[in-house]
């Protein structure tokens, strides 16, 4: 018994940090909503002529807006994903997660005086974020039955331009944030199920945002960022148990936490195309800096044979994200649309329920409306298909994820995960 729980509780430190390191962040469930004229132009930002999401997308374009603005805005995220278990001959189960809606939101301000050369802004934003719920009856319930994640960023922001037509900015960008996550304990025996919470709240962390914008002709514009790796430390974190066993009650005692997790670096390139006043199209590419996500470390304050400190390899990749979108301007009333390709940053062996990852596609679409020279309103939609992907169990013993002859680690739970996301968004922008 004192074996098994060992398996399961280092499992639980896995699947820990990775949901706050897939879940929070890129492909796994990067929450990447800068504003819905963006989001409905397929996630482009970097290129596009600038508006007050600048701070967050390429501050610098900030210092060429046309006037000064306060945009506010919030999404809906309804995200499911399916699990079969397709390691199990003839088998016919499948799990459907039923997780709580997402409301990330994006609150901007740019002001400069009118004749200025700069211009200096404040944002606050929802980049990382996940709420999944798998209940306490599915198969990988020793793993995961839920968590609830929120990174929030707050960014001062400063825009320079040296002409008409170049301009550069930088953004110093603070990072706080919590997760809530929970999972039922294998006793064999315990009705009902023995379940453990682990609730942390990040510690204060900084990075850096920067970027220049280059109208090289009146029809094409050249956008270029770079947002810094924040390493995001949990520390003091709480743990606590229910309905646990006597048998058990000596080692399953509330505990403290801390780890240091990388959120990695993304460089953004975009060049845009104005061939008229009505129409603008878009290209994009990112270049996410996954790779910086190594090892998986977790620390304990009181260590006893059941809760042990734990490291394990991730591993992880650099991805690449590439966007197309377009707008047509018929005066008062704007059309958008677009979608982009996301490749996956995990590697065989290491996909986890929290957000199963893997190679998704996405499509976009929205409508804008002008209320005179003072106020705009943009309505967006995104659509998100994760490719199905399994989750072999050989692979995962091979790499270390999953327990065999020579190692009990249980991080992954072997099958095949499908996802879809639906997320509507909404944002105001008042203009000065």
């Amino acid at each position: 018994m004192k074996h098994l729980n060992t398996m399961r509780f280092l499992g639980l430190v896995m699947a820990l940090l990775t949901c706050f390191q897939i879940s929070a962040m890129a492909a796994g469930f990067q929450v990447y909503l800068p504003s819905s004229r963006a989001t409905a132009m397929g996630n482009l930002g970097v290129g596009l002529r600038p508006d007050a999401s600048s701070i967050y997308v390429n501050p610098g374009a900030m210092a060429l807006m046309e006037n000064n603005q306060i945009m506010m805005g919030f999404n809906f995220i309804e995200a499911k994903v399916k699990f079969y278990s397709s390691q199990v001959e003839n088998s016919n189960y499948v799990a459907d997660s039923d997780n709580p809606t997402g409301t990330p939101f994006h609150v901007y301000a740019v002001w400069g005086p009118k004749e200025a050369k700069w211009k200096v802004g404040l944002g606050m934003y929802t980049p990382y974020g996940s709420r999944v719920n798998w209940g306490d009856e599915w198969r990988g319930r020793f793993l995961l039955t839920g968590i609830r994640l929120q990174a929030i960023y707050v960014q001062p922001t400063f825009s320079y331009a040296f002409s008409e037509k170049f301009s550069i900015g930088a953004g110093l960008i603070g990072m706080f944030g919590n997760v809530d996550l929970k999972r039922v304990i294998d006793t064999s025996s315990d009705l009902p199920p023995t379940t453990i919470n682990l609730v942390g709240d990040a510690d204060f962390a900084f990075g850096f945002n920067v970027g220049l914008y280059w109208a090289i002709s009146e029809k094409w514009q050249l956008g270029a960022s770079y947002r810094s790796q924040v390493d995001a430390t949990l520390s003091g974190g709480d743990v606590s148990f229910e309905n646990v066993p006597n048998s058990l009650s000596s080692l399953l005692t509330d505990n403290k936490f801390s780890s240091t997790i990388p959120l990695p670096s993304s460089a953004n390139l975009a060049l845009n195309l104005t061939p008229d006043e009505n129409w603008e199209v878009g290209v994009e590419v990112n270049y996410i800096g996954w790779s910086a996500y190594k090892s998986l470390d977790f620390d304990f304050e009181d260590e006893n044979p059941v809760i042990q400190d734990s490291e394990s390899p991730r591993n992880y990749e650099d991805s690449w994200v590439f966007h197309l979108g377009a707008e047509y301007d018929f005066g008062k009333v704007q059309l958008r649309a677009g979608g982009y390709y996301d490749l996956t940053p995990v590697q065989d062996g290491y996909m986890t329920p929290e957000t199963p990852d893997s190679d998704r596609i996405a499509f976009t679409g929205g409508i804008g409306y002008s209320l005179g020279d003072f106020l705009q309103f943009d309505l967006a939609f995104l659509f998100i298909a994760g490719q199905e992907r399994e989750q072999l169990t050989s692979v995962a013993q091979s790499v270390g994820t999953y327990p065999s002859a020579t190692n009990s680690t249980y991080a992954v739970e072997p099958g095949t995960y499908k996802m879809r996301a639906y997320i509507p968004g909404v944002t105001i922008t008042y203009k000065f």
